[in-house]
């Protein structure tokens, strides 16, 4: 928006120009290195303001614009530093910028007024009659208010497009914090914190065709808590939750970087193995199902885990994790609390 304020504040001048070339009168060639002076002071101020990674403050642009414009007049004509007047009034102008912190209508409309106190001293000391200094500060008046207003109207603007645009920024940023937050809970299990039913299988599909591509093997353990409903009967909801974390941390703590432990119902846990064989899998289910034994809770927590490992006619995750369910209840029907390996058959 600072580009719009120099692009209006460059029409200034040239409205000047304009405004003197209209009197039709000798006094017009007198005003016109004062004119061009101005004109010079915004082109250099438009450069300091769109060099790339600076900002010219506005409250600054207004006395640079005098004092660089004076400064200009005074290169061209040395009489106006006869009067001090003149340098009275440029340079309250200047320090009034300087302590501005927000360049409101009334401060901008008082600058204006200080800036047309100064073209009419600078007029009379370029030696021109009262009458003609009179219509040259007309149109410095009428030019400085138009520029004034304008540049207070483009500053109120620019303000709301920052509050909206911040607005906007922050309310995309929330809704794809949500949007994350969503996605996450849509894969993982709010209580354990694991992967869900439905990542599970988007992961173990991806896992299976990889093994099958690069011919490696691919096992699955399905654990099962031991008597789940009786935890919660004696501990309420909160011990049967804890006990679940507890066990979804032993699993977790179990794998290595590229296996992945899921809860796929209530006290039903998997665990998929790239690169593992039947007899690595059920020695990593004999760790996982003493580890749990040993638990520190204040009930005996045990779990039956079921061993699979994919064959040839194994076509799909499901026909995997059937084949590890009924390792699991073959564990489950030989007392519990043990790993059961079953014999690797091809899915019904």
């Amino acid at each position: 928006m600072l580009r719009f304020v120099y692009a209006i504040g460059g029409l200034i001048p040239l409205l000047y120009l304009l405004g003197d070339w209209l009197l039709a009168e000798p006094a017009a060639a007198a005003v016109l290195p004062l004119r061009l002076a101005y004109l010079g002071c915004w082109a250099l101020l438009g450069l300091l303001t769109f060099k790339p990674g600076r900002r010219l403050p506005l409250r600054l642009s207004y006395p640079l614009y005098t004092l660089v414009g004076v400064g200009f007049a005074c290169l061209i004509d040395g009489r106006l530093l006869e009067r001090p007047e003149f340098i009275l009034a440029t340079s309250l102008f200047y320090l009034m910028g300087l302590l501005i912190a927000k360049a409101e209508l009334a401060l901008t409309l008082l600058c204006g007024a200080i800036t047309v106190l100064t073209c009419a001293l600078g007029l009379s000391a370029l030696g021109l009659d009262a009458q003609t200094i009179g219509r040259v500060v007309f149109f410095h008046a009428l030019w400085a208010g138009v520029a004034g207003i304008a540049a207070w109207v483009i500053q109120r603007l620019n303000r709301q497009l920052h509050a909206a645009e911040s607005e906007l920024r922050g309310s995309l940023l929330l809704n794809q914090r949500l949007l994350a937050e969503t996605d996450e809970l849509a894969r993982t299990d709010a209580l354990t914190a694991l992967p869900n039913r439905r990542q599970f299988f988007r992961a173990a599909e991806a896992a299976l065709a990889d093994c099958r591509r690069d011919g490696r093997p691919l096992a699955l353990l399905a654990l099962d808590l031991d008597h789940f409903k009786r935890i919660n009967d004696r501990g309420g909801h909160q011990l049967g939750d804890r006990v679940l974390r507890e066990v979804a941390q032993r699993c977790r703590a179990g794998l290595r970087a590229h296996e992945l432990a899921a809860r796929i119902g209530g006290e039903e846990f998997a665990l998929l193995l790239p690169g593992s064989t039947l007899a690595q899998a059920a020695a990593l289910a004999e760790w996982l199902r003493h580890g749990i034994a040993t638990l520190e809770l204040p009930v005996a927590v045990t779990v039956s885990i079921g061993c699979a490992e994919l064959t040839p006619e194994m076509p799909t995750v499901d026909a995997l994790l059937a084949r590890a369910d009924e390792a699991l209840y073959a564990a489950k029907e030989a007392g519990r609390n043990r790993v059961s390996a079953g014999r690797r058959l091809p899915a019904r």
